[in-house]
């Protein structure tokens, strides 16, 4: 199972300079970068496609140094550019409206909740965004026998434990995509709500395939390409989160006589509400996740349930996530995929999924081709209740990807 962590510096198709310098007490450079374009069809005005070509490109730089008294000084940078659906940059966005039978709408002071667990809204103005660049990390570790912390700019404890679906591509995927196509996906069960907020976070060591970790993080502010907690526009009302608290149990075995490989793990985040809107409070959410690997194959799920920081009423969200994908011998790889979610803050539920096929033409250079579908039920004005409008986007597309 390929999990890639992808940057992609793309120029005429062509990624730029890269080189990797391996061992402790050395800088390692790592670049990988992705190329995508898609005929997608697209049916609503309010759920426009990904026009043109889409890109990713991640440079990461790490160094670890190891001291006599065995712990491990390490440091981690990592910057990215990304141009996505320009509807949907870093997965937030705005679908439809919010009618004024909205509840959700009437307790914000008008104003149309942005849902923190995805950073998606039904309301404000249409997002037209072209590529841009943000910080993934920037951070320091100390590792020894008590385990390890870590210190800056990174992912949280409950997205570094967590276990996850596999997917065929790189960056595009029916689920908490890097990139999509479609502009429509509503599925993301990874619970972080922070993003690459600066944090405190400590992992325990992995005893007998049981590891634990906790994070801490002050202000949920930092935007990165695939997730934004900060994402604001008028006519929208955010939750603001801070005081953020993620904690994850995992736990991972090889079952050598089986020839199986199994990962799993439970999350847990909550937050308080820095929000003047009225309606939000505080914030909680769980999930949980399950990796079977055999011999060629790789299967997996994701849930998550979240209370989208809603007091004033029922405005939980809930997302599957589903993948499964087969190797065989010369480096292709074959996988289906899907998501379905539903976001009751909203008024809005959806599905996505994914057929497609990889090869790794060389060591560095991957193509796929995949056929992809998303849907949902976008909430209209319809007298004075909520009414729905149902949108649906889907199209072939082709992956290139370069790595060193």
């Amino acid at each position: 199972m390929r999990r890639p962590i992808t940057l992609a510096a793309v120029a005429l198709g062509v990624a730029g300079p890269a080189f990797a310098q391996e061992g402790d007490g050395e800088w390692k450079t790592t670049v990988q970068a992705s190329l995508v374009g898609s005929a997608v069809e697209a049916d609503d005005p309010a759920a426009p496609a990904a026009d043109g070509v889409m890109a990713s490109a991640l440079v990461e730089v790490s160094r670890s140094d190891t001291f006599e008294n065995g712990l491990t000084l390490g440091w981690l940078g990592a910057v990215r550019y990304e141009r996505d659906a320009p509807s949907r940059p870093a997965f937030a966005g705005a679908f439809g409206t919010c009618p004024g039978g909205n509840p959700a709408c009437a307790a914000s002071g008008g104003l149309a909740p942005i849902a923190p667990s995805t950073g998606l809204s039904v309301g404000g103005s249409t997002i037209d965004a072209e590529g841009f660049v943000a910080i993934e990390a920037a951070a320091v570790s100390l590792a020894g026998p008590w385990g390890e912390g870590m210190l800056g700019l990174d992912t949280g404890a409950a997205a570094r434990l967590d276990a996850r679906a596999p997917t065929v591509l790189s960056r595009v995927s029916a689920f908490s995509p890097g990139l999509d196509p479609t502009g429509l996906s509503i599925t993301r069960a990874r619970n972080d709500v922070t993003g690459s907020s600066a944090k405190a976070t400590y992992l325990t060591p992995r005893w007998l395939g049981l590891r634990a970790g906790v994070s801490y993080t002050p202000q949920a502010d930092q935007r990165t390409t695939d997730f934004d907690p900060d994402f604001g526009a008028p006519g929208l009302a955010s939750a603001d989160l801070e005081n953020v608290w993620e904690g994850a149990v995992s736990f991972a075995r090889q079952f050598a006589e089986q020839n199986l490989r199994v990962r799993a793990a439970v999350t847990y985040s909550s937050a308080d509400s820095g929000s003047g809107a009225a309606g939000f409070g505080g914030y909680e959410a769980w999930g949980a996740g399950m990796e079977l690997e055999g011999e060629g194959w790789t299967g997996g799920a994701r849930w998550l349930g979240s209370n989208n920081a809603w007091a004033a009423g029922n405005g939980d969200y809930e997302a599957w996530e589903l993948g499964f994908v087969r190797e065989i011998e010369g480096g292709w790889r074959f996988g289906i995929e899907t998501g379905w979610a539903e976001d009751k803050l909203l008024n809005l539920d959806g599905s996505s999924w994914l057929a497609g096929i990889s090869k790794d033409l060389t060591d560095n250079v991957i193509l796929g081709v995949a056929w992809t579908k998303s849907e949902a039920d976008i909430p209209v004005p319809f007298g004075v209740s909520a009414g729905h409008r149902n949108a649906s986007n889907d199209g072939l597309l082709v992956e290139f990807t370069v790595r060193n």
